[in-house]
């Protein structure tokens, strides 16, 4: 991403959402976040224009950026359709949750550990750029009431197990 992306993060609320949201509002990129209307305020405290997920996304989507946006980040699958109706021409498509956008021109990844990538969140850590939410710290002993809250699909941030 780059300053003048304009960047659509599908599942902007959820654990990744949160940090992707902010990852691209620090490289300077115009930010689009799909949220529950629930999550709004908290897509917008992040950096991001709250756009509610579900039904009519896609003109939602081009209402605000009529000319279509250059980045989507798919957080949560099953989003190609409205990811391909809103793309830029020339735009960029990556799913963690869809390989099969690798069909349609996207890029399938999964993150891995890289030193000087964790040294870049780091400095944004340090400089205020990037929080890490926390919704929950459960005790180890309540692991499986943490898994079930993860399953719910409706956490603001991380949840912690603390041994």
């Amino acid at each position: 991403m780059h300053a003048g992306d304009v960047v659509l993060v599908h599942g902007a609320a959820g654990g990744v959402g949160t940090l992707a949201v902010q990852l691209a509002a620090a490289r300077g990129a115009r930010v689009l976040g799909t949220a529950s209307a629930a999550s709004h305020d908290a897509v917008r405290a992040l950096g991001a224009t709250p756009i509610e997920y579900g039904d009519g996304l896609a003109e939602r989507v081009r209402d605000l950026t009529p000319d279509g946006v250059t980045v989507v980040l798919d957080l949560v699958g099953g989003q190609l359709p409205t990811t391909t109706a809103v793309l830029a021409e020339g735009g960029r498509h990556v799913s963690i949750a869809d390989p099969t956008v690798e069909g349609h021109g996207g890029a399938w990844v999964w993150v891995r550990p890289d030193g000087p990538g964790l040294a870049e969140l780091a400095q944004l850590a340090d400089a205020g750029r990037l929080t890490v939410p926390v919704q929950a710290s459960y005790p180890l002993t309540e692991v499986g009431a943490a898994f079930d809250a993860s399953r719910g699909g409706h956490t603001h941030g991380k949840l912690v197990i603390v041994p």
